[in-house]
């Protein structure tokens, strides 16, 4: 720790310990990448311009095998899946079961208030489901969570 010096009562300095200052967490959600699947052009539309203001590197994609192939390949750090949801589900497990070690953090839209929708997610291996439209308020406050837990991981570079 680094020390500094300090006055007392009588005037003497002496060290003392500063301790280290605390890191606020990020404003914003800048160096995570982010693979939106599917959904209507508009609500894609919508979630990209979300996502960019606040600070994401954002790729859309269909859905489908071409989806689970880009998010091998790209790596992203979320998945949202935003396609009808037995292909979200079958997705969900093909991108986690090609993953490995790195596995994305998956967030699903479902429609509003389908529980049932949401426990199968859950069996899929889905971290987070959120009813259509999404909040945008809700999902940057999301994005940014995640990305201060991942502040400090190896192979995490905020900078980016």
């Amino acid at each position: 720790m680094p020390q500094t010096l300090s006055s007392t009562s009588n005037g003497l300095l002496v060290p003392t310990t500063a301790s280290p200052p605390r890191t606020p967490p990020p404003a914003t959600a800048r160096g995570l990448s982010v693979l939106v699947v599917g959904g209507s052009p508009t609500d894609t539309e919508r979630l990209t311009l979300i996502l960019e203001a606040t600070g994401c590197d954002v790729a859309t994609t269909p859905g489908g095998l071409a989806a689970a192939d880009l998010a091998y390949l790209a790596q992203p750090d979320v998945v949202i899946l935003a396609t009808d949801t037995a292909n979200e589900c079958e997705l969900a497990r093909e991108i986690l079961g090609r993953a490995g070690w790195r596995r994305p953090f998956l967030v699903a839209l479902t429609e509003r208030g389908d529980a049932e929708a949401a426990r199968w997610f859950r069996e899929a291996g889905v971290h987070l489901t959120a009813e259509r439209p999404v909040d945008p308020d809700l999902l940057c406050g999301l994005l940014r969570r995640f990305r201060s837990l991942l502040v400090g991981i190896e192979g995490f570079d905020p900078a980016i």
